[in-house]
């Protein structure tokens, strides 16, 4: 806009709303029209008055009537100057909260699944494959679009721009917060991370309990990692810290909720109560876990029992309670609720139906040295169907980590009914020949492992020290008669033992194994994993490539994920 002129001549004069920088109060100079302002829409003129819609971008004014001295004119420009520039912030902060129009160069998918060729009879590209493309009506396509538009807008900072949450956030907090729905989510949940990231925030805000078991869970596990990939000291001390500061205000926020009447039987408490049971399972804090699982098994006598409670709230005590027994090597506390195995609906496809699933080219060998070995005739019948039951849910493991466009809301629960079923049987052992017990741990080990990536989570080195101890009645049995089983095993304990006590005991064997076998190459070993259980994931190569090394160089190396103690 130009300077204000008092010459004879009349000048039409207007103040652009373009502007994204503070008005000042001095005269104001502006560009050219846009192109979409008529030029021949003169306003109406009056004595010195202004005509400003409450929607237009423009002001108008009589270059007559602005002068120094017509103060009301002068705080009109001004009025008109401020009330735009806070307009156009605004509109920003809404762009910013628009989910982005290209999709990231970066798969934000789970990192273990293997990348595919399209064909023909899948995808039509790449991209459709890692699911950035929109299927139109697809259900998990507008998911998945709503998670990354709210990691957008929270990733700015880490920080809520709405302040929604129940409790104050600080920096760190918001940094554990982004950390739990990017990382610890995918490690928690074998498929649909994207969806149960999204249940799992629209809870935490409302209850400030549950907020904070969920911040001290990842201040631990980003301590976890932190350690075992050689962050400094000082880092992964603050996180420790956090995690055990958050810890107490969690207690302190549950407390007070217990002397509240309603709000002690209230299903939201017993999600807060079911998820400090599998925090402190998975962390392996004894003590607290048995603390906190009383007070669930009570709450949930309180509520009436479990199939007065919703099928997510269940999940999350299942959840709970398979960790809790593989941390114990014992059974499930609580019983399967028939109405929640019912509202399963992948069960029946899965399970019962007798069709092949549609199974990867590159995984149409899974298990078919197990089931062709003359040692699986003389299993136990339930271990012939765990076996079976493991094989179809490996095999939609790795279909959906390629198709996650087909994942189903309780596919999750799907993975839980299994282990809750594995861990329910026990069989006692006399007999070296009986190898039924070893198996029944091998298969707990590998979907703690290999499906829920659990590795990183100190409870790992009870289950894989379970193991060790069901081999030693048949370790030579294995030896002798089945060395390429026992390779399995070994190779299984071995991956889940890195960093822990144990490890060097799978590591001498599994060295010796090898040798038997005359593998020299990953590769080698790799096509014989493959006739049992064992697929390729992207997130397990590193963890795959170092005790590989360590097998070829026969000793441990020096760091191996540290944990932490507790």
């Amino acid at each position: 806009m130009s300077e204000t002129s008092n010459s004879v001549t009349p000048e039409l004069r207007y103040s652009p709303s373009s502007t994204t920088s503070p008005p000042s109060t001095a005269s104001s100079r502006s560009p050219p029209f846009e192109a979409s302002q008529p030029a021949w829409e003169l306003p109406y003129r009056t004595n010195g008055t202004v005509r400003l819609q409450s929607s237009s971008s423009f002001l108008f004014i009589d270059c007559q009537a602005d002068t120094s001295q017509n103060k009301k004119l002068r705080n009109e420009k001004q009025g008109f100057l401020l009330k735009n520039y806070h307009r156009r912030k605004k509109q920003a902060s809404i762009l910013r909260l628009k989910p982005p129009r290209t999709p990231p160069t970066q798969r934000f998918l789970a990192d273990h699944s293997p990348s595919e060729q399209p064909t023909s009879d899948n995808a039509d590209s790449t991209d459709e494959q890692a699911g950035w493309v929109d299927k139109g009506d697809s259900g998990q396509a507008a998911l998945r679009s709503e998670m990354w538009s709210l990691k957008a807008y929270l990733s700015q900072g880490f920080v809520d721009p709405f302040g929604a949450s129940a409790v104050k956030m600080t920096g760190s907090m918001n940094i554990y917060f982004h950390h739990f729905r990017i990382h610890t989510i995918a490690a928690c949940y074998p498929v649909d991370a994207t969806r149960m990231s999204i249940w799992w925030w629209q809870k935490a805000i409302t209850q400030p309990a549950l907020l904070q078991a969920l911040l001290f869970l990842t201040a631990g596990h980003q301590a976890t990692l932190e350690s075992s990939n050689g962050v400094s000291s000082p880092v992964t001390k603050k996180s420790m810290q956090d995690s055990l500061h958050l810890r107490g205000d969690t207690l302190k926020t549950l407390n007070n909720i217990m002397q509240d009447p309603l709000r002690a039987v209230a299903e939201s408490t017993v999600l807060v109560v079911a998820s400090l049971v599998a925090i402190e399972a998975v962390d392996a804090n004894i003590e607290a876990h048995n603390a906190h699982m009383k007070g669930l098994k009570r709450l949930i006598q309180l509520m009436g029992g479990l199939d007065t409670l919703d099928h997510m709230t269940l999940s999350k005590i299942y959840q709970s309670d398979v960790k809790s027994a593989a941390l114990y090597n014992s059974r499930p506390v609580f019983p399967i609720s028939s109405r929640w195995r019912s509202e399963i609906i992948q069960d029946s496809r899965l399970f019962l139906a007798r069709d092949e699933l549609d199974t990867p080219k590159d995984l149409a060998s899974l298990g078919i040295t197990i089931f062709s070995s003359l040692w699986y005739i003389k299993l136990d019948r339930t271990m012939k169907t765990f076996l079976q039951v493991i094989r179809r849910l490996i095999l939609y493991y790795e279909y959906v980590q390629r198709n996650p466009a087909s994942v189903m809301p309780t596919d999750n629960d799907l993975f839980l009914v299994a282990e809750h079923q594995l861990l329910s049987a026990g069989y006692i052992r006399t007999d070296p020949t009986d190898i039924n017990e070893p198996l029944r741990l091998t298969l707990v080990v590998y979907l703690n492992l290999r499906v829920w990536h659990f590795q990183s989570f100190p409870f790992m080195e009870y289950v894989v020290e379970s193991l060790r101890q069901s081999l030693n009645l048949s370790y030579s049995y294995l030896q002798t008669e089945t060395p390429e089983l026992l390779l399995w095993i070994l190779v299984l304990g071995s991956l889940g033992s890195q960093g822990y006590k144990c490890h060097r005991w799978y590591l001498n064997r599994l060295i010796e194994i090898t040798d038997r076998l005359g593998l020299r190459k990953w590769e080698e070993a790799r096509a014989l994993l493959g006739g049992y259980f064992y697929t390729d994931q992207i997130s397990e190569k590193k963890a795959e490539e170092d005790l590989w090394n360590e097998v070829l160089l026969r000793e441990t190396f020096p760091y191996i994920a540290p944990k932490l103690a507790r």
